[in-house]
């Protein structure tokens, strides 16, 4: 049977929040004001807004003048301040998984935009999971593709994948490696659980539980 190795991406493979550096940078080019960006944040802080509206909200700031010419903004953050923040150490556990005939496979609530890229630089091709933007007539919508890839959801992406890569599920699932207790629901179906780089929340639960403990650096 395939096993999977799936790596959550923001604080595991890499050493940044990939969202938070998307924010950043749409503040910093103009593409969203800062009343905006605040707004967003604090509908989030107060639970206004759940993590993929408040990604659906910023889209329709960031492209507003439609998909096409919002994608150069994607590659060029990608290449200049993303891809230097993954971790030599993640990039060797993938390449071991990789010499064991494993599937890797990224999971991540970041959007599409930031997940793609980063799965191809590491030559895993289709091999990601994200949350996907809603885009009608080339322009998005503000709302989602699907359900929201974070805690619940990644199972949910998980099981579709394995479903069209004609793999058992939950059977598939060989390890695990994520930063995040909210991560948990992923987590507890994996033969191997591993907390990379963990939050105070997920390194009590890695340490009752016996699970290993792994710093990316």
């Amino acid at each position: 049977m395939t096993k999977t190795a799936f790596f959550d991406l923001d604080y595991t493979l890499l050493n940044i929040s990939s969202g938070l550096t998307y924010v950043k940078e749409s503040f910093k080019q103009g593409r969203a004001p800062l009343w905006v960006i605040g707004y967003i944040a604090l509908s989030y802080q107060f639970r206004w807004l759940d993590f993929g509206q408040a990604h659906g909200r910023l889209i329709t700031y960031v492209a507003r003048h439609g998909r096409a010419e919002v994608s150069r903004f994607f590659d060029e953050l990608v290449t200049n301040r993303i891809l230097p923040h993954l971790t030599p150490a993640g990039r060797a556990k993938i390449e071991w998984h990789t010499g064991q005939g494993h599937r890797v496979v990224i999971i991540s609530a970041s959007i599409e935009e930031l997940v793609k890229p980063v799965a191809q630089a590491l030559g895993l091709g289709g091999d990601y999971l994200c949350t996907h933007l809603s885009v009608k007539d080339g322009s998005y919508t503000g709302e989602l593709d699907g359900p929201l890839c974070y805690g619940p959801g990644k199972i949910h992406w998980a099981k579709e994948w394995a479903t069209r890569n004609g793999l058992d599920f939950p059977e598939t699932v060989g390890y695990f490696y994520t930063d995040s207790s909210s991560d948990l629901p992923l987590l507890e179906m994996a033969d191997h659980p591993i907390a990379v780089n963990p939050s105070r929340k997920l390194a009590k639960i890695a340490r009752a539980r016996g699970w290993p403990i792994e710093r990316f650096y």
